[in-house]
């Protein structure tokens, strides 16, 4: 007898809740793998995934959900026939097995189309989970499958994911972001939270979908006040959330299995060893393995060595372990469990473990025996302020949260409450770490820690050029801030990228250098997909309990979404995240937001908006002494006001010259020269071309094509919104790019882009990449035979077009030929920036931008020579960044210098380039000066 076939197990779900773009692109794409499965919990959001999939036109989607009773071959096979037959225009021919079913789907499925099973681990271990791999083995190709499941298959699915043939999304893919949290709460709930008040309910559900609903049903109806209040109180113990775990997560589960949660969540760090010894048994590395295996809200981020449960969990279990147990035994427990960590060597969850054991004379001893960091909630607990050792701990926990005056005075009371000279002299040198950030530091009888005192300095004036503490060779992090305080964006990114990725850095320093890495990317115009390491960096930071620095993140986060993704509700957002460093005392935080919310309103192209956040920035760094801050600001600021035709723009553009010079900032020279040729020309656009000079904006063109500074293609005036391209065929675009109308040998595009593909599979990936560049182009409106074949070698054609790098060539043979200021000038002016800057360090590109780099390093040294005061100071300056290695490029800016009545300036030049010489262990170049002839210079 054949199995019933309920309709409602092959009706497709309406779409609901957020669309998110970065989960349904992978499975929307067409020259991806075929196969796609979504691995995660119960509530991590699968079947909403996969309902708003199914509901995308681009071609017939069949939708089976997977029951217990479906288990039997017959049984899938009759529910995916059903479920085909629903979707195809003609009914698909009857099978009783998989393999007739295979058969029929070959001639009767047309192409393309797709099968979604949802709920597959109903079938684990059953003739249908082995029929469903049958099927999945030799489908025809045209029929995509996507799959959700709360527990693994059976299939072999590493050697698809090698193969190309599988793509997996598990659940750190599945978990909402921040920002997709507060746009969650803002456009499907209609209930707004805050960006603090969405980090902070993230940080607590962990991201998870249902928790989010849950979070929501529990909140309706309430005040925007009180579901703040809730977000950053939000945990296990609430209602609908112990009730959704106990019915979907711990039903039916073995008693053993339920004990070993229940107990070993007093741990909050799982290993092997831990649990055996807490549960006075062995085995428990197995069980780990097997809860992670199973996606029972176990992750491990050191591949099996250290395990933990996920938050929402780990609170509902520490719930249950005082209902079930009762008071008294959870002390007992939580006890045992912080003396195994102490003895392990995990101070900071041994703390929590003795808290929540009500043993706070264990917890004063982990403070005093090392520079142990309270957790948050250690720290802003009422009691008593007559703990001398805990009183620190709040000192410290003001500091990590930009509190700087807060904190100052917490250390001084700290430090009175015990009268011990070892004690006073940790809190004294940890104060005056801290006092180096005040507006007016005392003077340090103290040493404080090269690096903040070196940064700190840095921000009133550069070193190099007067006196203070220098960065030392084998400092970094100081090197690298430095570097990005003064506009040397590729010297900042080579100094801190390793730093980011250094185990054995402090974890602050690393987190520091990471979100400056990000804003190097941005300053040379990477704004796509910043905010995904931002919020990474974000998670670090809470998880680390360096408040600070995650609200850095968030709020660097919130200002490129305020750039690349506009809503009418996204400037309230950014400013709730100003006012919550006013209210907690944190002017740093407060003047980097505002440089942060008016470069993204500049961006953006509100240039009303962004002239207040940077006036509002600069008036922040003038009263924290911060003048290289202030320079930028000034500079920013002067940008917009030069598009808004601003009355004021000559007295903000004289202002920001002041303080670039007051505060060294060199490399912000640039940006004051284009906000001067804005006002000089009166260029009041706000759209993308505005962001470039406009000598270097064609007139009269239908389509513009740049790669300096960014790839980029304007047509009729708008920035074309590319669809989604996969990362070697976006490869193959730039590429093609760079090198428009040459044709370019398929051998050379493989080497560049595949080089460790197999001979035979090389043409066909490229070929793919070719047809998905050129169907990415029609799309946009270019046509569809931009990307041309001809033989072996394919190029790009886009007839019609102003291509910058076409314009800097003609310019360069121009100004070669006649050596005139304004042709040398005209090539520095269409150098906006480095040849593609977003791909990073990939060999296919590295001559070609070195080429075109060294070619306006001539041109900014041919300017410096033949210009006059102010225009070849800034020239001589550019041509020292393009490129740092040319000696007559730094003789000639020390000459200029001299010239124009600044000796300290042209010491310190002179002194910066014998400190490169004697690093690459050149000799220094003789005293003599560069040819200035008033027409040419000898570079």
């Amino acid at each position: 007898m054949g199995s019933v076939v309920f309709r409602e197990k092959v009706r497709r779900p309406e779409p609901s809740g957020l669309s998110r773009d970065r989960l349904e692109r992978p499975l929307l794409d067409e020259s991806g793998p075929s196969v796609c499965l979504l691995l995660a919990p119960a509530g991590s959001g699968k079947t909403t995934l996969l309902g708003q999939v199914a509901a995308t036109p681009l071609r017939p989607t069949a939708w089976y959900r997977a029951r217990p009773e479906d288990r039997s071959e017959d049984a899938l096979v009759q529910h995916v026939t059903e479920a085909l037959s629903v979707v195809l225009p003609n009914t698909l021919a009857p099978s009783t097995t998989v393999d007739q079913l295979i058969v029929a789907t070959e001639s009767g499925v047309p192409s393309p189309a797709q099968l979604i099973v949802d709920d597959v681990h109903e079938l684990a271990g059953s003739p249908a989970e082995a029929a469903l791999e049958r099927f999945l083995e030799f489908r025809p190709r045209h029929l995509r499958l996507l799959l959700g499941s709360r527990r693994p298959l059976a299939l072999n699915t590493p050697r698809l994911i090698v193969s190309g043939d599988l793509l997996e999304l598990d659940t750190d893919d599945l978990r909402f972001r921040s920002w997709e949290v507060e746009e969650l709460f803002r456009s499907v709930y209609r209930q707004p939270l805050s960006p603090e008040a969405a980090a902070a309910l993230t940080r607590r559900t962990g991201g998870w979908a249902a928790g989010l609903q849950l979070f929501h049903l529990a909140t309706m109806g309430k005040s925007s006040t009180e579901r703040i209040r809730a977000a950053t109180e939000l945990g296990g113990r609430s209602r609908l959330v112990r009730a959704y775990l106990t019915r979907n997560v711990l039903a039916g589960l073995a008693p053993e299995r339920r004990n070993f949660l229940l107990i070993t969540s007093a741990l909050g760090r799982l290993t092997g060893p831990l649990c055996d010894e807490l549960l006075e048994q062995t085995g428990s590395s197995a069980v780990l393995e097997e809860l992670e295996t199973l996606q029972f809200f176990t992750t491990s981020t050191d591949d099996g060595s250290t395990y933990r449960y996920h938050q929402v969990l780990q609170t509902h279990l520490e719930g249950l372990l005082i209902d079930e147990l009762g008071a008294a035994a959870s002390r007992e427990i939580h006890s045992r469990s912080g003396h195994l960590l102490e003895k392990a060597g995990h101070p900071r969850e041994a703390m929590r473990a003795h808290a929540l054991a009500d043993d706070w004379a264990s917890v004063a001893r982990l403070l005093q025996q090392g520079n142990t960091v309270a957790h948050d909630w250690v720290a802003r607990s009422g009691l008593p302020d007559d703990d001398p050792w805990l009183a620190l701990a709040r000192a410290r926990r003001l500091f990590r949260s930009g509190a700087v005056d807060a904190a100052v005075a917490a250390y001084r009371d700290a430090e009175a409450l015990l009268d011990d000279p070892e004690f006073q002299a940790r809190c004294a040198d940890e104060r005056a770490q801290v006092e180096v950030w005040m507006t007016q530091p005392p003077a340090q009888a103290t040493p404080v820690r090269r690096t903040g005192q070196v940064i700190r300095q840095a921000t009133k004036r550069l070193p190099g050029l007067g006196p203070g503490p220098q960065a030392a060779p084998g400092d970094p992090l100081a090197a690298g801030t430095i570097a990005l305080l003064g506009g040397r964006f590729d010297l900042a990114r080579e100094c801190l990228t390793p730093v980011a990725a250094d185990p054995a850095m402090r974890q602050a320093g690393r987190l520091w250098a990471a979100i400056a890495v990000v804003v190097t990317d941005l300053a040379v115009g990477n704004w796509a997909h910043a905010e995904m390491p931002l919020e990474e960096i974000a998670l670090s930071a809470e998880l680390e309990e360096l408040p600070w620095l995650a609200r850095i993140a968030r709020g660097l986060q919130a200002a490129v979404l305020l750039a690349t993704r506009p809503e009418d509700w996204r400037p309230d957002g950014c400013a709730a995240l100003v006012d919550e460093c006013t209210r907690d005392g944190d002017r740093w935080g407060s003047l980097l937001m505002a440089i942060f919310i008016g470069t993204a309103q500049l961006k953006a192209g509100q240039d009303r908006a962004a002239v207040e956040w940077l006036r509002r920035a600069a008036t922040a760094a003038e009263n924290l002494e911060a003048r290289a801050l202030q320079a930028w600001a000034f500079t920013l600021g002067a940008v917009a006001m030069a598009r808004l035709r601003h009355p004021n723009t000559a007295v903000q553009l004289r202002g920001a010259e002041a303080l670039i010079r007051s505060a060294a900032v060199t490399g912000a020279y640039r940006l004051l020269d284009h906000a001067r040729q804005l006002a000089d020309e009166g260029n009041s656009t706000n759209d993308v071309a505005a962001a470039v000079p406009p000598s270097a904006v064609p007139e009269r063109s239908g389509c513009v094509l740049r790669t300096l500074g960014g790839f980029e293609v304007v047509l009729n005036g708008k920035p074309v919104a590319w669809p989604p391209l996969r990362p070697r065929a976006r490869a193959l675009l730039l590429l093609l790019a760079i090198h428009q109308g040459k044709d370019l040998h398929r051998e050379r595009l493989i080497d560049a882009l595949w080089p460790d593909a197999p001979a035979d599979a090389g043409p066909h990936r490229l070929q793919v990449a070719a047809s998905n560049v050129r169907q990415s182009l029609a799309a946009v409106g270019l046509g569809d035979q931009a990307v041309q074949r001809n033989g072996d070698a394919y190029r790009l054609v886009l007839p019609g077009t102003w291509i910058d790098l076409t314009e800097f060539e003609t310019r360069l043979r121009r100004a070669r030929r006649s050596g005139t200021l304004a042709d040398w000038s005209g090539v520095l002016d269409l150098y906006v920036g480095e040849l593609l800057p977003e791909v990073g360090a990939a060999e296919w590109v590295l001559a070609e931008r070195d080429r075109y780099r060294l070619a306006a390093a001539d041109a900014a040294v041919q300017v410096a020579g033949l210009a006059t005061d102010a225009q070849a100071l800034r020239a001589a300056h550019r041509a020292v960044d393009l490129d740092p290695l040319r000696d007559s490029s730094w003789l000639l800016l020390a000459d200029l210098q001299e010239a124009q009545g600044d000796p300290t300036a042209a010491a310190a030049t002179r002194r910066e380039h014998a400190r490169i010489c004697v690093e690459l262990a050149a000799p220094v170049s003789p005293r003599v000066r560069p040819v200035r002839d008033g027409s040419r210079v000898q570079a």
